[in-house]
């Protein structure tokens, strides 16, 4: 009776020491990966010092002198040779026959 009472005593100091072991262990461990996450959200503020925050300045109407220039430049097409080509890249990709008897190009547009 004596021994197993000793036993349950020893079992229950060692399941005490290691729990006190484990939670020590597991808040060290967070403790430095909040002190990490600290210093990784303080790189944006040392890579700044000594320089004055830039002002954005509106590209949109280089970007819209732009589309104007090309749409200007843009020499309109005859439609029926972009139709050729894309039925005839169509029927070498299906690789049936060379005709185009199995489909029809209904329109054609542009993505801008």
């Amino acid at each position: 009776m004596v021994v197993t009472l000793q036993m349950a005593e020893i079992t229950a100091e060692l399941m005490k020491t290691a729990g006190l072991n484990t939670l020590l262990g597991m808040g060290t461990v967070f403790m430095v990966l909040i002190l990490i996450m600290a210093l990784i959200s303080c790189f944006k503020f040392i890579g700044n010092i000594g320089q004055k925050p830039a002002k954005e300045e509106p590209k949109q109407t280089s970007v819209d002198k732009a589309v104007e220039q090309i749409a200007a430049n843009e020499e309109a097409q005859d439609d029926t040779e972009l139709i050729a080509v894309i039925s005839a890249a169509i029927a070498a990709f299906e690789g049936s026959n060379a005709s185009g008897d199995g489909y029809v190009v209904r329109s054609i547009r542009r993505i801008r």
